[in-house]
């Protein structure tokens, strides 16, 4: 299995999960997500830990979750290949089979970095400065847990693809218009304000600590070319002011995101962004 598999298998099982769990199960959830956030030890530093951690439990979905989490924190190829080097002797020869796993996926990543081709690559002209507006936002306000521009696909009708971020990655790469909350923002064309997101049932569970989301439709000569998607761990943390600043933002934006999508396509119908 490749990372963009696993995520998407790993996404779907969260979305039912979320749905039945009770309150104990929510909680170790959320406990988790608050743990691989920013502290003293760092991202990379964190995610390398939870890397060797995981190889020496033999857990393949936690492995997997962190070589992720190492790729996108920075983390290099000798970093993540010392690191599993010790869990292996840590855990003994048992977790041999579950090395070769994790260097076989961690090859593929490597891969398709060095091809441009993975799910929301910072490169491009247009691309960067998204990811300096996605940045800027979520450094400039405590409430903006999460920033990123959802572009509409060129090469598939009705489905948005994940660009530029700030931000926990998302396994959410993918979203079919009329699906979540950015789905329908697609589809009804106009921004949508959600207050407490455990209150609607059509929502995208992407963090248990998320509490509301707003969702930005951006046009450009009136057509959609993407969203400009914020969450928040407070709940209620949007105003209409703030909708109507970051309405006016992305309407600044317009051209850069309706220009990243072909420069994060790299012109593979292979890797469809």
């Amino acid at each position: 299995m490749d990372w963009d598999e696993f995520a998407a298998t790993r996404a779907e099982l969260n979305g039912l999960l979320l749905g039945r769990a009770d309150r104990t199960a929510k909680r170790v959830m959320s406990a988790d997500a608050q743990a691989w956030g920013d502290g003293a030890l760092g991202a990379a530093t964190k995610e390398i830990v939870g890397l060797a951690v995981s190889l020496a439990l033999r857990c393949d979905d936690c492995v997997a979750y962190h070589l992720g989490g190492c790729r996108d924190a920075g983390a290099g190829g000798e970093e993540v290949m010392e690191a599993m080097g010790l869990a292996c002797l840590i855990g003994g020869t048992i977790t041999i089979p579950h090395l070769r796993r994790a260097v076989a996926m961690w090859n593929g990543m490597e891969a398709r970095r060095s091809t441009g081709g993975e799910p929301g690559a910072r490169h491009g002209v247009h691309a960067g400065r998204l990811q300096a507006v996605c940045d800027l936002l979520r450094a400039s306000d405590p409430r903006f847990g999460w920033v990123g521009f959802y572009l509409v696909d060129p090469s598939e009708d009705g489905v948005l693809v994940l660009g530029p971020f700030s931000g926990k990655p998302t396994e959410h790469v993918r979203i079919p218009f009329g699906s979540g909350v950015c789905g329908r923002a697609a589809s009804s064309l106009g921004t949508i304000l959600v207050d407490d997101v455990s209150a609607d049932p059509g929502y995208l569970a992407c963090s248990p600590t998320v509490e509301s989301e707003i969702v930005i439709p951006v046009f450009r000569d009136g057509r959609l070319v993407g969203e400009l998607d914020i969450d928040s761990d407070t709940r209620a943390a949007f105003t209409e002011a703030d909708a109507a600043f970051l309405e006016r933002l992305a309407g600044c934006c317009s051209e850069s995101v309706s220009e990243a999508a072909s420069e994060l396509r790299g012109g593979s119908d292979e890797r469809r962004l």
